[in-house]
């Protein structure tokens, strides 16, 4: 453990050190356009480029100490298993430098997304949502035949709606530090979380400094990978409900909902980019910390609320109207 977090460190410093050279060499670079881009110089974009590089880091100590000193983790049954999910995080990874690259319709890219999540649905079972728990009701939802479907749904709902969260500097990253925490709470130390944990303390030093943006790289490889763990967490730990994973997630949702909608209502793609969401809204009467601290204060107090005084629910509601509120304030 030691000689891993050790290498991982190294690593992630000499990243930070000779970072403008890897960024020549990768050459991908997110220009300001001055219509909905409006960083004020060409910025890398590496962040996705960094976690991926932590993740082979975490593949090679997985697969070489996988007999003699297993890793701790929570998510992985053998390693057939570990390489399913390997093999689409590559895929999601490069479909996502691609797309920076490139820019892939909004058409193509959803239909690559089913493509990609589909073959890993029919071979692993347990990472398919088979029933619904609520901490609100004693009773348990099988969702039999409708379970690929509901999984594939929310596989979906969330990689889009983290996608549109990553907006502004240090948003998505201080997002997936709360995420990984709601898995280290349930679960206990994962040596995954951890490597995507360093992996983000690393990119929000120069995101922070506006040198380094996720892209879609990040995002797409992120998103499925919260994905991946949150439903396996779901399935092996019954003290999981549903509700609780929803009010973690639930304003990213909140954003993909409303911005789907006014963008048909508007007669536009529901997956067209714009500058309607909350954090574009926000930055119009704050700064950049002050909007941050809205934002992840509305994900963390509520999450932290309903562990010590349970009543989920009450907190999404609460989530809900004070969205609701800031959208209708701020539009």
């Amino acid at each position: 453990m030691k000689l891993y977090l050790l290498t991982l460190f190294l690593f992630n410093l000499i990243f930070l050190v000779f970072h403008k050279r890897i960024s020549a060499i990768f050459n991908i670079y997110d220009k300001p356009d001055n219509l909905r881009k409006f960083h004020t110089n060409i910025t890398p974009v590496t962040g996705g480029l960094l976690v991926f590089c932590n993740l082979i880091i975490y593949i090679l100590f997985y697969l070489f100490s996988y007999k003699n000193d297993p890793f701790i983790d929570h998510f992985f049954n053998d390693v057939a298993d570990f390489s399913i999910f390997i093999l689409t995080c590559v895929c999601f990874f490069l479909l996502g430098i691609f797309d920076d690259k490139i820019n892939i319709s909004s058409n193509k890219k959803f239909l690559l997304l089913i493509i990609i999540i589909l073959p890993s649905l029919l071979i692993l079972d347990d990472l398919i949502v088979q029933n619904v728990r609520l901490t609100f009701i004693n009773e348990v939802y099988d969702l039999k035949n409708f379970s690929i479907i509901w999984t594939i749904l929310c596989f979906l709902l969330f990689i889009n709606a983290f996608n549109m969260f990553d907006g502004i500097n240090l948003q998505s990253a201080i997002y997936t530090l709360s995420l990984s925490s709601f898995l280290i709470i349930f679960l206990g130390a994962d040596q995954l979380v951890l490597t995507i944990i360093i992996s983000i303390l690393s990119f929000m030093y120069l995101n922070y400094q506006s040198k380094s943006f996720f892209g879609d790289g990040g995002t797409l490889l992120l998103s499925y990978i919260f994905g991946f763990l949150f439903i396996r967490s779901y399935n092996l730990n019954t003290d999981i409900y549903a509700d609780q994973i929803v009010l973690i997630m639930i304003l990213p949702g909140l954003e993909l909902i409303r911005l789907f909608v006014s963008r048909i209502v508007n007669k536009k793609n529901p997956f067209s980019a714009d500058r309607n969401h909350l954090h574009h809204m926000l930055l119009k009467k704050f700064g950049l910390f002050q909007v941050n601290l809205i934002i992840q204060s509305l994900i963390i107090i509520p999450f932290i609320l309903s562990l010590v005084f349970g009543f989920t629910l009450w907190f999404i509601i609460m989530v809900l109207f004070i969205y609701s509120f800031l959208v209708f304030r701020y539009i």
